[in-house]
């Protein structure tokens, strides 16, 4: 294997700062049947875009939030983002907020998905062990 290049690196540290969990998941899928895009995520993705600092990392992840809910993600990617954002000091009620906000330009479908599935992560997190 090639030594990994210092965008990776920087890539896994990211990842490891805002979601380790749901993030190594992805990436252990990605390695076994498409190990390129597994770099591609972390290279670029993580590397290049997520690790930018002109935004507070809380921003970053309520702009993520906010385009996952513009596109109808389905619930996984969501899921992760919305453990990211809540990993990072994000409150419950900025997210539904930020989902709030959204409404008069994606519509109540997509905003009613998001909240669905914010609710599910935000009770699967307060739920006793």
């Amino acid at each position: 294997m090639d030594v990994p290049s210092d965008r990776y690196q920087r890539g896994l540290e990211t990842m490891r700062q805002v979601n380790e969990t749901d993030g190594r998941r992805m990436l252990d899928e990605l390695a076994e049947i498409a190990p390129d895009l597994e770099r591609y995520l972390l290279e670029f993705v993580f590397g290049d875009v997520y690790s930018r600092t002109r935004l507070p990392m809380r921003e970053r992840q309520l702009v993520r939030l906010a385009a996952l809910a513009a596109l109808g993600v389905d619930y996984e990617p969501m899921k992760a983002n919305v453990n990211s954002a809540l990993n990072v000091g994000v409150e419950p009620a900025d997210i539904i907020e930020v989902f709030t906000q959204c409404l008069p330009y994606i519509g109540f479908p997509r905003v009613l998905q998001a909240v669905e599935q914010a609710k599910k992560v935000m009770d699967e997190r307060s739920a006793p062990e």
